[in-house]
């Protein structure tokens, strides 16, 4: 199995002592966080995980479903026993991020020493309502924008980038409108939900019902900014990131 097709941190550092996979949004790849690593632990090392059909995998076909990449990134069991892990998701990152770590405890016994679900609410049990996907291109763009800022005034700018991009952002929004989370017991790993204040795409319900999917009390972090405060606060979520994984590098010394 080809384990950096998914997995290719830019940096390798085989002293840490935790390793932190991130997860990018729909529309959005791996070099999203190609920054990070200079702001975290050195015990740390960030594993950014690739969706099919972008940057290093150009030219695959884009992911059918979140169940299709989930059943291939089990077969990597190795690469998340390693060593304790913890995981960090954007948007359609942090769906992805919880139904791949809820397998991985249930299936593998590899539960993460915690999982950061951001810009994201709690999995739905039913289709989503809004289909943005199956809308046409005019239509799509401008939802896109009204409801995540998504699509950035450069790429706007661009018909030719916007052109090849829109495929993957339809893809992706599809993945995501589409999925319907199983029934499941509440997880033990304990999860952390970051909002940002101005994001109308996550409704407060959606939010507060991370606490049904855990067994311990989910922290909820809030920010300044819409639904990419991952950017605009990056300092101040970053800075909830490290707290955490401090908290574990200083329990897995004791």
């Amino acid at each position: 199995m080809n384990r950096e097709k998914w997995f290719n941190p830019q940096r390798h550092n085989p002293a840490a002592r935790l390793n932190l996979f991130c997860f990018h949004h729909a529309g959005g790849a791996a070099s999203f966080y190609r920054t990070w690593p200079a702001a975290l632990s050195t015990q740390v090392q960030l594993i950014p995980v690739q969706m099919p059909g972008r940057e290093t995998r150009h030219g695959e076909a884009f992911a059918p479903s979140l169940e299709a990449m989930v059943s291939e990134l089990l077969q990597y069991r190795a690469v998340f026993a390693d060593k304790p892990y913890a995981m960090f998701g954007h948007s359609l990152g942090a769906l992805f991020a919880f139904e791949l770590a809820r397998a991985l405890a249930g299936r593998e016994g590899l539960a993460p020493r915690f999982l950061v679900a951001s810009g994201h609410g709690a999995p739905r049990r039913r289709p989503a309502r809004e289909q943005l996907h199956l809308l046409p291109d005019a239509a799509f763009i401008a939802r896109m924008r009204e409801k995540y800022g998504g699509i950035s005034d450069e790429v706007m700018s661009s018909p030719e980038l916007l052109q090849f991009l829109l495929p993957r952002f339809r893809a992706d929004i599809g993945i995501a409108e589409q999925h319907v989370s199983r029934e499941g017991a509440p997880v033990r790993f304990p999860v952390v939900a970051l909002h940002g204040r101005g994001d109308t795409s996550v409704l407060t319900d959606d939010l507060v019902g991370w606490q049904n999917e855990a067994q311990a009390r989910v922290r909820i972090h809030e920010f300044e900014g819409d639904h990419f405060f991952i950017e605009s606060s990056e300092r101040q979520v970053i800075g909830v990131l490290n707290k955490l994984l401090a908290d574990q590098l200083w329990a897995l010394a004791t």
